[in-house]
């Protein structure tokens, strides 16, 4: 299994509804933080969107498509002299359907399709983190991008049988390939991203994603890669910015994060699942990860408060 696959499919993204809208003459929206991605894409028209200062916006075209990052309020507007209003206040108003939506009567059409992908679980950061807060997206005609994003407009066009379903599968497919556009085109894609592709070193990270409870040395890695002990080190820490083990660790410590999050299991059965040998082990491995014991650090998330200062890192 390839990192960003494990990431999504850990992070438990998915689709929220999407809706297709068109509003005639000047507009403005406001809309709320979600907890993974919020996307727009722009059909007809020209619009600008701003997370902070309205005055330095991105603006965007017909074709245009552009990620938020979770967590971020933002704003969707002809101009930045608009008063934007809550999208609740806009929906409860211009609802045509359940995912189309018309607003205004004069001036020039503004068409877009705005939704978002839901993430849950303490893995979602680990993505959400290598992220900036907005990405511009402007796929070609006739690419795998555009190709989704038309059926994805079409498809709100119509209200046919078994639409949530294809439209569920549609985003899903539509996030992937938009995440590998902005890292192909990034000029700070992630270590773990661009290992994926090495012929040596993706070996060794799918086998880790696979199995992470194994008990990994940088021998059995080096195997993987069908490298030298020594000549897996040095590419692999130059390629991710850390130790092969520091690595193995790290991803352990995001699904122990998880697991004390997400469920009651007890704390030897989150260290037996990990691969600790001992509760012990684990504990004392978690501790000094984050800082703090994983007792403390799961009675931290589950009141609400910080579970630790370093507890993404």
């Amino acid at each position: 299994m390839d990192v960003l696959t494990d990431l999504l499919e850990r992070a438990r993204a998915h689709g929220a509804a999407f809706s297709h809208s068109t509003v005639h003459g000047p507009f403005g929206l406001t809309f709320p933080a979600v907890s993974g991605l919020a996307v727009h894409a722009i059909v007809e028209g020209e619009v600008q969107l701003w997370t902070d200062d309205p005055a330095q916006p991105l603006r965007l075209i017909g074709g245009d498509i552009v990620l938020v990052r979770g967590g971020l309020e933002h704003q969707l507007a002809t101009s930045g002299d608009e008063a934007c209003r809550p999208l609740a206040d806009y929906m409860a108003t211009a609802r045509v359907s359940d995912r189309r939506y018309l607003a205004g009567e004069d001036g020039d059409a503004s068409v877009f399709c705005c939704g978002a992908y839901l993430f849950e679980g303490d893995v979602c950061t680990e993505l959400l983190r290598v992220l900036p807060d907005t990405i511009r997206l402007r796929p070609a005609a006739g690419s795998q991008l555009r190709t989704t994003l038309d059926l994805l407009a079409r498809e709100m066009e119509q209200d046919l049988p078994g639409q949530q379903t294809l439209l569920d599968r549609l985003l899903d497919v539509a996030l992937v390939q938009m995440l590998r556009e902005h890292f192909a085109a990034a000029s700070d894609t992630p270590g773990w991203y661009r290992a994926s592709g090495d012929p040596q070193l993706g070996p060794a990270l799918r086998a880790v994603h696979a199995d992470p409870a194994r008990p990994w040395t940088v021998e059995s890695l080096a195997a993987e890669a069908a490298l030298s002990r020594a000549a897996f080190a040095r590419r692999f820490t130059a390629a991710l910015g850390m130790a092969p083990l520091a690595y193995v660790t790290g991803w352990r410590m995001a699904l122990a994060r998880e697991q004390l999050r997400d469920t009651s299991d007890q704390i030897a059965a989150v260290a037996s699942a990990l691969g600790y040998a001992s509760e012990f082990s684990f504990a004392a491995a978690f501790k000094r990860h984050h800082g703090v014991a994983p007792g403390r650090w799961r009675a931290n998330a589950r009141a609400g408060r910080s579970p630790s200062l370093s507890a993404a890192r």
